[in-house]
């Protein structure tokens, strides 16, 4: 579940219009683009709200990145006899972090992959080191047929 904290309700002429409360996001198996999009600009305005002192573009990229990444290796890994997959993409906000979970329906695989030795480089199989890469935290559970995993960036250090 994405959520947003409430906007206050803004006038426009003689219609009144209250910004969004909170929105379920379930990517389907060819949205991996808007999944990526939805995160760069939820982490942007995340960023923008807290008046992060950094380079606010950046933060959002970071946040596509392992957003996209995390939502390819669900479709890429899924179950070849799933057909069409749902992602459910979630952010949560603190107040000096932010924290976006990707869950599927696939089987349980390894948060902590090998560090492969590169000497060659083919597309793919790089996508969890990427996240850990950027990410200041990551983790991942099974919750029923569901895997859940967490990613957390700070805008500044606890």
């Amino acid at each position: 579940m994405m959520t947003f904290r409430q906007l206050p309700a803004t006038n426009t002429g003689d219609h009144s219009m209250t910004q969004i409360l909170s929105a379920t996001l379930k990517a389907e198996l060819k949205n991996s683009r808007i999944a990526a999009n939805i995160a760069r600009s939820t982490a942007e305005v995340f960023a923008e709200e807290r008046h992060f002192s950094g380079n606010v573009q950046e933060f959002g990229h970071t946040f596509e990145l392992a957003v996209s990444e995390a939502f390819t290796n669900s479709v890429n890994y899924r179950d070849p006899s799933i057909k069409d997959i749902t992602v459910t993409i979630g952010f949560e906000e603190e107040s000096n972090a932010l924290t976006a979970s990707v869950t599927d329906m696939n089987a349980p695989f390894n948060i902590h992959p090998p560090e492969p030795e590169i000497t060659e480089y083919p597309e793919g199989g790089f996508g969890l080191l990427i996240i850990w890469k950027l990410m200041d935290e990551v983790s991942c559970s099974r919750e029923g047929q569901r895997n859940a995993l967490s990613m957390k960036k700070f805008i500044s250090r606890p």
